[in-house]
């Protein structure tokens, strides 16, 4: 029994694996051709959160009293939200993989968890995308850049591997239950005020900061922050909590996947 749980487990990476250039593929062609048909394309990437970072700053710079403001929010904001964005985008796009593509799934010998990877794999094309943007943003804005922004691109896997992990389980469910993409719709934004990305941290009374962690994106996004803001790097504990997140989740998403397979196929 030991063993063939062992089996199925490794079954899963060698699918993600064997089937890596279908997911490469999918996702830069997914990526380029999202907005095909518009007079700028691809640049539609970049300018839909630009201008939500810039409604946010006026509006936020105005109102807040306290923690960042002008074009320091601006950099705060920039590094905590372009990265929620596509983490987002992963679970919300992870959870209709399924059913976008029960086509396939139907006619082919796919393993599902490729389409799910697909997603997330788009999702972290754009993510350093952004990253690349916002560095030298960064430096104009005063942000205190050194070598831990090489550190950037390993949080960006682990976020997204994390979005991979809850996309699989949430696409498992939504197929069986169609609820859950109207569900989501009100939960992600929600989810987002959860998260000090909109508003300084500040503003947290300090003996609340430490149960953030228990909000599976806080250490990610928090990390990428301090990052790009001071240069600061992730401390050991926070690197297990991200960690750990990370293996729970893919952990748990795979399981899910292998228990909800058969009844996948037959309901698609």
């Amino acid at each position: 029994m030991y063993t063939i749980a062992r089996y199925e487990k490794l079954l899963f990476f060698y699918n993600l694996y064997k089937y890596r250039r279908y997911i490469f593929y999918n996702a830069w062609y997914e990526l380029r051709y999202r907005y095909a048909g518009t007079g700028i394309g691809i640049l539609w990437n970049i300018i839909n959160p630009l201008c939500e970072i810039l409604i946010y700053t006026v509006v936020f710079s105005l109102l807040l009293s306290r923690g960042a403001r002008g074009s320091s929010y601006a950099l705060y904001l920039m590094a905590g939200l372009l990265p929620w964005r596509t983490f987002a985008e992963t679970i919300a796009s992870g959870s209709n993989a399924f059913v976008q593509n029960s086509i396939y799934l139907r006619r082919l010998a796919i393993p599902s968890e490729v389409f799910v990877a697909k997603v997330t794999l788009t999702s972290l094309f754009l993510l350093f995308i952004y990253l690349a943007l916002v560095l030298p943003i960064g430096i104009l804005l005063g942000g205190h850049l050194g070598f831990g922004i090489l550190l950037l691109p390993v949080l960006g896997v682990i976020l997204e591997g994390l979005g991979f992990g809850m996309g699989l389980i949430l696409a498992n469910l939504q197929t069986l239950f169609p609820d859950v993409k109207q569900i989501l719709q009100f939960l992600i934004p929600l989810w987002s005020w959860m998260i000090p990305i909109f508003y300084p941290e500040s503003i947290i009374p300090k003996n609340i900061l430490p149960w953030l962690y228990l909000n599976p994106p806080y250490a990610y996004i928090q990390s990428v922050r301090n990052i790009i803001l001071e240069n600061q790097m992730p401390g050991f504990h926070v690197w297990l909590i991200m960690l750990g997140w990370l293996a729970l989740f893919v952990w748990l998403g795979n399981i899910v996947n292998q228990k909800l397979q058969d009844e996948i196929r037959d309901v698609i």
